[in-house]
């Protein structure tokens, strides 16, 4: 019998290491926010569920007629490395726009995802 108790323990420890090994970075907010119209922000910011690396995380903007949108240099927020920060190098004119984002995990798991904003006329 401890064989047993020794290989079912054994098994749930391997399936709740696999579970961890296995989580990604999840979108859980973004500023301007998804779906709504507000004033031309100055910058985008995705906020995440877990950390991510600045250097292979980004996004690409689009306005309405799908051309893309100037972007600088992304960074995380020194205080919240969940909170990817991307600068718009002009303000955005009214008008609808989607980004594309994609973000990789301290874990090196990759994600990609897109939302979309309006700015107010």
């Amino acid at each position: 019998m401890p064989k047993t108790i020794i290989a079912a323990a054994a098994f749930v420890a391997a399936t709740l290491a696999t579970g961890a090994a296995l989580a990604h970075p999840e979108f859980q907010s973004a500023e301007p926010p998804a779906g709504k119209t507000s004033a031309a922000p100055k910058q985008i910011r995705i906020l995440f569920n877990e950390s991510v690396i600045p250097q292979f995380s980004g996004i690409e903007l689009k306005d309405q007629a799908g051309k893309p949108v100037a972007t600088g240099k992304t960074t995380v927020d020194p205080a919240n490395k969940k909170l990817m920060i991307v600068p718009l190098k002009d303000q955005l004119a009214p008008g609808d726009y989607k980004v594309e984002w994609h973000a990789v995990s301290d874990d090196t798991h990759k994600v990609k995802g897109t939302y979309s904003f309006g700015v107010a006329r």
